[in-house]
């Protein structure tokens, strides 16, 4: 309840959006579709992570899930479950959204852009973001040119350095792909590979214990095509 009061008092609070700098998406990725991840720590599959993308004119959403569960013995040590909603706007981000329980802890962070800038809350903290940013999500290609990154669990601002490691083979099942390695270091540590199409393969998290969560994509199911208007269905 908490978070749809706070998206609609923040939506009503703010002006309509207006034409500023801003991190673009690239013209038409991703498509349409559902890619989805294993999690692994220490050699055992912990959670799974998806990055659902909705295309609809120059609209598109991008709804990220993070499910992760650390068990010994039947029992949960360790809960963190994540929803994130982006949404652009010929390819602009307007909007920022998530909710996280970090082991039994709620919170929320909206992120609006108006008049040049974001404006939002992370729970009860009121935020103020500049416009050029984008969430470290790490979908996005623009990701590996930016300084700083919008941290998803709390929507704050970390400013970040990013190297890039070059191709390397990985070992995804039964298949073997070239991807493109990078290292993002900084107030926000991630390793991410993309494949060929821009797309992420795998990446790597530094969790709160210093172990390492490795995302390794399972299976990507694209929708298909939209049919121009007045189509005839097949």
């Amino acid at each position: 309840m908490r978070f749809r009061a706070l998206c609609l008092l923040i939506l009503g609070l703010l002006p309509p959006p207006a034409t500023d700098a801003a991190v673009p998406v690239p013209a038409g990725f991703p498509t349409s579709g559902l890619s989805t991840y294993d999690v692994w720590r220490e050699g055992s599959k912990v959670g799974t992570y998806s990055v659902d993308f909705l295309r609809d004119g120059d609209k598109l959403t991008v709804h990220t899930r993070i499910r992760i569960d650390v068990s010994l013995l039947f029992i949960t040590l360790y809960r963190f479950d994540h929803d994130s909603v982006e949404d652009w706007v010929g390819g602009k981000l307007m909007r920022f959204v998530s909710r996280t329980d970090d082991n039994g802890t709620d919170h929320v962070a909206l992120l609006v852009r108006a008049s040049g800038v974001f404006r939002g809350q992370y729970d009860e903290e009121q935020l103020l973001l500049p416009g050029d940013i984008i969430p470290g999500t790490l979908w996005n290609p623009a990701t590996v040119d930016q300084t700083r990154l919008i941290e998803p669990t709390k929507g704050q601002v970390r400013a970040v350095t990013i190297f890039d490691r070059g191709l390397e083979e990985l070992k995804l099942g039964a298949r073997t792909v070239q991807a493109h390695h990078y290292s993002i270091t900084g107030a926000l540590r991630r390793e991410v590979w993309y494949g060929a199409d821009g797309s992420v393969v795998q990446a790597v998290f530094v969790a709160k214990d210093d172990s390492l969560l490795t995302f390794k994509l399972r299976t990507v199911i694209l929708a298909p095509p939209a049919r121009p208007p007045g189509a005839a269905k097949p």
